[in-house]
């Protein structure tokens, strides 16, 4: 029924905009407490008109029932036969994320344990496993990211050479390691 109300309120939107001669739109709650909008309200409720201006479009009306309920079986259709959720590439693309921060998380705490890298190592786990187990990634899919991974070595060596500090050395010891578990 919400869906409905959401296609009510578009063709009202159509209506107030473009104007429909003639046209006569109620307004009315339904047992939910939704507001639905039609050309014709429901026996025995009480209905609001609400105006809307003359204007110049013609030939608009609004769905019957049978059509609304036609668009959502259509709907309900193309969503059956679309590909599963953790076959999309927008999955592999967070899949990849999630499988590259938690590496990340994990070589940091080798060397800089704190409670707070630890708890979202765990929850990246738990998202990992609940929504990545069907998804296999191949290099291919971490091509992109091992490139910046090699890029950020260089340009972090090249700042090295006028300026060492040790953070930096471990930052690119960890990318070195980063790049073992997801590039090679």
């Amino acid at each position: 029924m919400k869906n409905a109300s959401v296609y009510f309120w578009s063709i009202l939107f159509v209506y107030l905009f473009m104007g429909l001669p003639h046209a006569e739109v109620y307004r009315w709650l339904n047992d939910d407490g939704e507001l639905i909008y039609g050309d014709k309200p429901p026996e025995g409720s009480r209905a609001d008109a609400v105006p809307i201006e003359n204007r110049a479009a013609q030939g608009m009306k609004f769905a019957t029932p049978e059509q609304v309920e036609q668009f959502h079986t259509d709907a309900q259709t193309r969503k059956k036969t679309e590909p599963a959720p953790g076959n999309s590439n927008l999955s592999k693309s967070y899949c990849r994320r999630y499988r590259s921060d938690l590496n990340k998380i994990e070589i940091y705490l080798q060397h800089t344990y704190s409670v707070r890298d630890a708890q979202k190592a765990s929850d990246l786990r738990k998202i990992i496993k609940r929504e990545c187990s069907d998804i296999n990634l191949s290099a291919e899919d971490n091509r992109s990211r091992c490139r910046s991974y090699h890029e950020e070595i260089v340009k972090t060596e090249i700042y090295l050479e006028h300026t060492p500090n040790p953070r930096d050395k471990q930052k690119v010891k960890d990318l070195r390691k980063q790049i073992a578990r997801e590039c090679e």
